[in-house]
């Protein structure tokens, strides 16, 4: 999601931001749980100084799923570039959204998950991945931004937005995380259905009408 930013708008005069500490990414862990299947006995929250713009990343196999947080200089001016989105008060709703992107990477780690889900997104959208990764991102968005219909409704219209804005911005540099054509409100819906508790049609839908 991130190496395309850092390449095109993000700079070394884009200022800084800080990232949340891993008690912060912990508690949003448990939270995510409250609404999608995950095992968060897999899961687990680490500190780095890594030498990579992207502010979280995260090493998924079958017993273990390691979410990092990223301290470094270059992946501090990328969130802060995501950060920037035009309205104040969103930090809490793009943590959110990240976080429950970078945790569906590790539901899509546990045995059985990712073949059947790709099969059942691409029947749903009615296009054909380039690769386990393009799904897998495009995926990883919808979850998120279902994540943050639940927890955060007032800010999905413009967290949609703004990640629509990244994703077809740097499309022809990062193909493999354009997930732009996918990113609605029946996208949305439907990855909450494959691995949401709850459903969050209501939710989706009061907000699409403010």
């Amino acid at each position: 999601m991130w190496n395309g930013l850092f390449f095109g708008l993000v700079s070394l005069f884009t200022p800084q931001s800080s990232l949340p500490d891993t008690a912060v990414v912990r508690e949003e862990v448990q939270l995510f749980a409250q609404h999608f299947n995950i095992d968060t006995q897999r899961v687990h929250v680490r500190e780095t100084t890594m030498n990579n713009p992207s502010p979280f990343l995260t090493n998924s196999g079958i017993k273990t799923c390691v979410v990092h947080v990223n301290h470094h200089a270059d992946a501090k001016r990328v969130w802060s570039h995501f950060l920037n989105a035009g309205q104040n008060d969103l930090d809490y709703a793009f943590l959110a959204f990240t976080s429950a992107h970078e945790l569906t990477h590790c539901i899509m780690s546990e045995p059985g998950k990712r073949s059947s889900a790709r099969k059942a997104l691409e029947q749903h959208l009615g296009l054909s991945f380039k690769n386990n990764v393009h799904f897998e991102e495009t995926l990883a968005d919808l979850v998120g931004l279902a994540y943050v219909a639940k927890v955060a409704p007032e800010a999905f219209e413009p967290v949609l937005r703004r990640v629509k804005s990244i994703r077809t911005d740097f499309s022809s540099r990062d193909p493999e995380h354009d997930s732009a054509r996918a990113l609605n409100l029946e996208g949305v819906a439907f990855a909450n259905h494959m691995l949401g508790k709850r459903d969050t049609t209501i939710a989706l839908a009061e907000t699409s009408a403010r």
